[in-house]
């Protein structure tokens, strides 16, 4: 008996047979505990994908609760738990981190939070201690999609053909001669940006495939005018423009490229295939124009020698800094806005003196002031999309002329206005008449909506300054405060009288320098020129 005993005692066979049997237990245990964690993953990215559904659901139909709902339920999740749809407003600022820039609330709500929920039965990690129901949330934040582009700046009546050759001719380092009607022809052509930047594209053999890379890269002057005529052949009524483009000179002094980020936007659009259909984003054509020679000329100072071509005048000059000639932001969501830069001038004029004196020399600077666009609202109505409008807050700023001693250094992009001190517009024999004056006028701002009709047309609309009553001159003449050797004018001559006569009847013809002028820089006195170049309706997108 004992015998038997010590041989089972010491066999080893089938030993493992119990070690099997509790890990097969454990390693039933983990699979089941991983089928039900791939299970409850499957789940939550099917309702992490029907939560994004319905967030768009949501912002486009307008926040709408019951349209996340049906997202749901139609894809799976009839009876969702912790069911939240937030309407706010989305700011798209990257120096703010990603949670904060979606706000719940707002007057003006342009995206939609939806927060749901689900859970799933677990089948085998229950058996091993493990939660019997895994609950799961999902979120998803969209913004609505309607946008609109909107542009500010640019002029296209009162066209002087003489001042604006010499504009471009200075820009650009080489004699342009367009005529009245070669200006006429580009003012009243507007063009597809999108489609100009396609042939950009070609014209500057830059590899792109979005919009985005094609505005990273740059032009020559030739190029650009290639590219617009390219675009002005395509477009209706746009052969004139374009037979004006191809006799641009090709060969200028100005070296510079044209960087076509600073010269156009396109908004939200811009890592949009070139191939993909959008549009179209419009453009005038002369303001491309205008805008691509000021940003290839380096200095963006230019001098013009009007000579004795501006009636009652012996000579006119004028020096200046060239801001934008027109801006468009592209198709933007509202909140959006849009400014013109500053254009500082001096124009420097000759008269005759009364009394057989010799010469008047008055140098008056002009300083614009920035307008400012603000993209406010836009509507898209689903049923009818003719009824679309876009609200806009337009900003007119101030006006400065000042007769005084102006230093061209006033004129860099950096100088500060310069400071009103007197200037000798009269030197005679024993006689020296020095005067200063200054006229400003104030800022307006304006809501402007712009309907579908004007959209489609491309209408410009222009808010002007309610304080623009006058002639400028006369306004700026009307201050003059004149001395004679150190001395207050007066005496029998009556000097003060006799002179301010005189610059009082060469009052339209300084007025007509300074509005050709600026006109053919695609800007006002005192007024701001805007349009609603597009939209794009009805389209939402993810943002978290």
């Amino acid at each position: 008996m004992r015998r038997p005993l010590q041989a089972f005692g010491s066999d080893r066979k089938g030993a493992i047979a119990p070690l099997f049997g509790l890990a097969i237990t454990v390693l039933l245990g983990f699979a089941g505990l991983g089928v039900d964690l791939g299970v409850a993953f499957h789940q939550k990215r099917k309702l992490q994908a029907a939560v994004d559904i319905a967030a768009l659901a949501s912002v486009s139909a307008r926040d709408s609760r019951a349209a996340a709902l049906l997202a749901l339920d139609d894809n799976g999740f009839d009876a969702p738990t912790g069911f939240v749809v937030t309407p706010g407003t989305y700011i798209p600022n990257r120096s703010v981190s990603i949670d904060a820039r979606f706000v719940a609330g707002g007057s003006l709500p342009n995206a939609s939070r939806v927060t749901a929920g689900a859970s799933i039965r677990t089948s085998f990690a229950h058996l091993v201690g493990g939660p019997s129901i895994i609950h799961m949330t999902a979120t998803a934040t969209a913004i609505r999609g309607d946008l609109a582009a909107f542009g500010i700046g640019s002029r296209v009546t009162a066209l002087d053909g003489g001042i604006g050759n010499a504009i471009l001719s200075g820009l650009l380092g080489s004699t342009v001669s367009f005529s009245l009607l070669d200006y006429r022809a580009l003012a009243d052509l507007k063009i597809d940006a999108l489609s100009f930047l396609r042939n950009a594209a070609i014209r500057g053999h830059i590899q792109a495939i979005t919009y985005a890379d094609v505005l990273a890269g740059s032009l020559s002057v030739s190029e650009l005018a290639l590219a617009l005529a390219d675009t002005a052949r395509s477009t209706p009524g746009g052969f004139d423009a374009a037979q004006a483009l191809s006799r641009l000179p090709t060969g200028t002094t100005t070296t510079g490229r044209v960087k076509l980020a600073d010269l156009l936007s396109v908004g939200e659009i811009s890592q949009t295939p070139l191939a993909s259909p959008v549009g179209p984003l419009t453009v005038a054509a002369l303001g491309m124009l205008n805008a691509g020679a000021v940003l290839a000329n380096g200095t963006n100072q230019v001098s013009l020698d009007l000579g004795a071509n501006v009636p009652g005048l012996l000579r006119s000059k004028i020096t200046l800094r060239v801001g934008e000639a027109w801006r468009t932001s592209g198709f933007v969501a509202p909140g959006a806005t849009l400014s013109t830069a500053q254009v500082r001038a001096l124009v420097e004029v000759a008269l005759t003196a009364p009394l057989g004196l010799g010469e008047l020399k008055v140098p008056i600077y002009v300083e614009v002031g920035r307008a400012k666009a603000a993209f406010t609202k836009i509507s898209c109505p689903w049923s009818s999309l003719d009824q679309r409008s876009v609200s806009l807050d337009v900003t007119t700023g101030a006006t400065y002329l000042a007769i005084g001693d102006t230093p061209l250094s006033y004129l860099n992009p950096d100088g500060s206005r310069p400071p009103l001190n007197t200037v000798a517009i009269l030197k005679a024999l024993l006689l020296e008449v020095r005067t200063s004056a200054k006229t400003e006028i104030g800022a307006t701002t304006r809501s402007l909506t712009f309907s579908d009709a004007d959209i489609s047309t491309g209408r410009i609309r222009t808010v002007s300054s309610n304080q623009l009553t006058t002639s400028l001159s006369k306004s700026l003449f009307s201050s003059l405060v004149l001395d004679v050797n150190g001395l207050p004018l007066g005496g029998i001559l009556n000097l003060q009288g006799l002179i301010g006569g005189v610059l009082t009847l060469a009052s339209p013809g300084i007025d007509a320098i300074l509005d050709g002028l600026l006109s053919s820089l695609g800007i006002q006195v005192g007024a701001a020129d805007v349009s609603v170049d597009g939209t794009q309706c009805g389209g939402a997108a993810l943002i978290q």
